[in-house]
C-alpha cells in the first residue's frame, strides 16, 4: 500500500498521494499535531500569495487528478457543502438540507444570491448537470474521482430554481459529507459527455476567487471574487506558479519565488534553520494499522490480539520512525473529526499486562529460548506481511517485530514486492498485515470490517454480526446527535475486538514564508482551508 495503494483507497479525495508532517514532540492518543495558528491582530488588505502547482493535464475539477490542482481548485469552485476543522459539513452553495420522509435522500435549499464567475447565475440545473456528469463514464478520461461519491444517486429532482431534492438506492451510505464535489457551470456545455471532450478546462466557478489570466505553462492568476456570498478574502491575487514536480515546489519557496508549499518529508524540523520560514502542521487521511488475518487460528484468538496491542510501543514508531510526526490512534476515525469517541482509548505499551494475557491462556517459554510455546509445544510465531517499496513501513515492521519478542511473541517479517504483497492480500497468504488506507471525508468504515466486503476490501475476512449491525446503523443515522452515538458504538466495538490494531494517522505540514499571517490551519481536505483569513506584510507587497 505505499505510493501504489491507490488499489485500496476508500473512495477518494483524491487518488492523490500526500506528503506528511507533525508535531515535534511525542503524540499522545487522539492527539493532533502541533499548530502554530497565528491570531490576526492586524491584517490589512493588498499584496498577493504565489502557490506553486505541480505539472498538471486539466484545470477542469471534475477531470483532475493532480493534488496541487485539487487544493488549488478549492478557490474558484465550491459544493454544496464544505467542511470545518471538525471535518463536519457546513453550509457552503447549499444553505440547508433536509433528510427526505423516507430517509434515502436529501432537499437541498441553495443560496439565492450566487452567480458564475462569468456573470451567469447559479441554480439548481447547474447541480443536477453536476451529478450528471459525474455519473458518466467516458470511453478516452474514464470516471471522476467524485464519481464514488454520486454512485448511490438514484434520481435528481428540481424543485425550483434554489431547490433540489436527491434521492438514493437506499438510505444507508448517504452521508452528507459526500456532497463537497465541486459544482460546474451547466451553461459551458451541452450534454454531460462533453465534459469529457476537448477543451478540458472551463475556467469559471462560484468561489472566492476567479481566473483572471492563464497563461501556459508558467502560471495561472487568480483575483478576488468580489461577489463571493462569503466574507470576503484580505489577498486580491493569488499567482500560480506551474513547477515541475513538489521537490521543485519546495525549493522555489526557499528561493523566496513562492509563499507556500506542503513538506516533502517528515524532517522539516530543518526549514527551523531559515528564520523566513514557518511550518503548520495537521493530521492528513493516511492511516496505518496492522490487520489480522481471521482465517488463521491464532489471529483469530483474541487474547493474541489484544497481547499485541498492549506489547506494541506506538510511541517509539513514532518518534524514531516518523521524527514524531504522526499521530496515534486507535480507531480510524481521523483524530480531528467531530464523530472521533475521545473515550475510545485503551491500548498503550503494556508489556506486563500482555506477559499475563499469555500466560493466563497457557502460553509458556518452557525451553527458555525467548519465544513462548503452548501445550502442544507450537511457538508462538507470527509473520508479518509488509511491501518493500514502502521505507517507514519496512523501519515500523523491524520496531514492532523487536518489540513483540519482549513479549516471547517471536514476529517474522516478510518483505515483498509490490505485485507479491497484493497477491498474498488477496490471497489470505498472510498471518498479519502491515498496510495502510488513505481515508476519506466519507466516515464510513464498513468498506474495511463490514462482512460484506469479505473477500474485497474486508480481506482480513473479519465477521461480526454486531458490528455488522452497528455500522448500517451508523450510516443510516442522519441527526448529529444519532451520528455521534452510532459512530461511538461503532469505534468501542472496533476498540474490544481488534479486528484491526490501529497505529497512527501520518501527519503533513506546509512550508510558508514568514510574510504570510493570519490563521494558517491546513487540514487534510484542504490544505488552504483558512485562506479567507490570511494577509500579506505590507513590506512583502
Amino acid at each position: 500500500m505505499s505510493s501504489k495503494r491507490i488499489n485500496m483507497c476508500i473512495i477518494l479525495l483524491l487518488l492523490l498521494s500526500m506528503i506528511f508532517f507533525g508535531c515535534s514532540k511525542p503524540v499522545e492518543d487522539s492527539e493532533n499535531p502541533e499548530q502554530s495558528i497565528e491570531k490576526v491582530t492586524n491584517p490589512m488588505k493588498g499584496g498577493e500569495i504565489v502557490l506553486p502547482i505541480t505539472q498538471f493535464n486539466t484545470l477542469n475539477p471534475i477531470l483532475n487528478r493532480n493534488e496541487s490542482i485539487f487544493y488549488f481548485n478549492q478557490l474558484i469552485y465550491d459544493g454544496l457543502v464544505s467542511l470545518d476543522n471538525k471535518l463536519e459539513a457546513q453550509p457552503a452553495l447549499a444553505t440547508g438540507w433536509t433528510v427526505t420522509d423516507n430517509g434515502d435522500g436529501w432537499i437541498f435549499q441553495l443560496r439565492d444570491n450566487v452567480s458564475w464567475h462569468d456573470g451567469q447565475p447559479f441554480t439548481a440545473e447547474d447541480v443536477r448537470f453536476t451529478i450528471d456528469v459525474l455519473r458518466t463514464n467516458s470511453a478516452s478520461a474514464g470516471s471522476s474521482i467524485y464519481s464514488g461519491f454520486v454512485k448511490n444517486i438514484k434520481n435528481v429532482t428540481v424543485l425550483g430554481s434554489h431547490k433540489i431534492a436527491i434521492e438514493t438506492n437506499s438510505a444507508a451510505g448517504n452521508q452528507i459529507e459526500k456532497f463537497q464535489f465541486p459544482i460546474i457551470p451547466k451553461h459551458k456545455y451541452r450534454v454531460p459527455d462533453d465534459v469529457f471532450k476537448e477543451p478540458k478546462d472551463i475556467l469559471v466557478g462560484t468561489g472566492r476567487y476567479k481566473i483572471e489570466s492563464y497563461t501556459k505553462p508558467s502560471h495561472i492568476v487568480l483575483k478576488l471574487n468580489e461577489n463571493y456570498w462569503d466574507t470576503s478574502a484580505y489577498v486580491p491575487r493569488i499567482v500560480g506558479k506551474i513547477v515541475p514536480d513538489s521537490e521543485t515546489a519546495l525549493s522555489t519557496v526557499e528561493a523566496n519565488e513562492a509563499s507556500l508549499s506542503k513538506a516533502t518529508d517528515f524532517d522539516w524540523e530543518k526549514y527551523e534553520e531559515d528564520k523566513t520560514l514557518k511550518t503548520y502542521a495537521y493530521t492528513d487521511w493516511d492511516y496505518e494499522f496492522i490487520g489480522f488475518n481471521f482465517n488463521k487460528n491464532i489471529t483469530s484468538d483474541k487474547v493474541i490480539r489484544t497481547a499485541i496491542a498492549y506489547g506494541i510501543d506506538r510511541h517509539e514508531i513514532v518518534n524514531d520512525v516518523y521524527f514524531g510526526h504522526a499521530t496515534v490512534t486507535d480507531t480510524p476515525i481521523h483524530p480531528d473529526s467531530w464523530l472521533k469517541d475521545e473515550s475510545a482509548q485503551k491500548y498503550g505499551k503494556e508489556q506486563d499486562k500482555a506477559k499475563k494475557l499469555l500466560a493466563d491462556a497457557n502460553w509458556k517459554d518452557e525451553n527458555k529460548d525467548g519465544i513462548l510455546e503452548n501445550e502442544l509445544n507450537q511457538n508462538l510465531s507470527l509473520k508479518l506481511l509488509v511491501n518493500n517499496d514502502n521505507n517507514h513501513r519496512l523501519e515500523a515492521a523491524d520496531k514492532i517485530a523487536a518489540q513483540l519478542k519482549d513479549i516471547g511473541i517471536e514476529v517474522i517479517v516478510e518483505k515483498v514486492n509490490w505485485e507479491e504483497y497484493q497477491y498474498r492480500l488477496n490471497a489470505g497468504g498472510f498471518d498479519m498485515i502491515l498496510g495502510g488506507w488513505k481515508m476519506s471525508v466519507d466516515p464510513d468504515l464498513s468498506f474495511i470490517f463490514h462482512s460484506a466486503y469479505k473477500g474485497n476490501t474486508n480481506f482480513i475476512a473479519y465477521e461480526n454480526p454486531q458490528l455488522d449491525q452497528q455500522l448500517i446503523e451508523a450510516a443510516l443515522a442522519k441527526s448529529p446527535e444519532s451520528r455521534k452515538q452510532k459512530y461511538a458504538d461503532v469505534q468501542k466495538t472496533i476498540l474490544e475486538e481488534i479486528p484491526y490494531y490501529s497505529l497512527y494517522f501520518e501527519n503533513s505540514a506546509l512550508v510558508v514564508k514568514d510574510y504570510v499571517k493570519g490563521e494558517i490551519d491546513p487540514k487534510p481536505h484542504n490544505i488552504y482551508n483558512s485562506i479567507g483569513q490570511w494577509y500579506v506584510l505590507e513590506e512583502s507587497k
